[in-house]
């Protein structure tokens, strides 16, 4: 009896820390897209639609990759959350620039 209930346990305490993870990932994933669009939002209106939207798309993959590859201990450290959420404004106001660049190029 007593393998039966530590088995239950297990799976239940597991269950939890997925449930966890998935719910600071959505967490993290939504400060980054909230970020990206405002940031997309004052972008000069020289910067087209879709380039736009493959950007925040681009950045969305990106975010969800990383955390993804992180622990729950690691989502869970609001520093770090900051430091990333930080760090994924930055390159996506390169990528906007390099964009833009580009179209003032072609």
């Amino acid at each position: 009896m007593c393998v039966i209930n530590t088995a239950v346990n297990a799976k239940d305490h597991l269950t939890e820390k997925l449930k966890l993870r998935e719910s600071l990932t959505k967490g993290i994933v939504a400060d980054v897209e909230h970020e990206i669009e405002d940031m997309l939002e004052w972008a000069a209106d020289s910067l087209p639609a879709e380039e736009r939207k493959a950007l925040r798309e681009e950045m969305i993959a990106q975010a969800r990759l990383v955390t993804e590859a992180l622990t729950t201990e690691e989502l869970q450290n609001e520093g770090a959350r900051r430091s990333y959420t930080c760090g994924a404004v930055a390159t996506a106001r390169h990528l906007i620039n390099v964009r833009m660049a580009q179209s003032k190029r072609g």
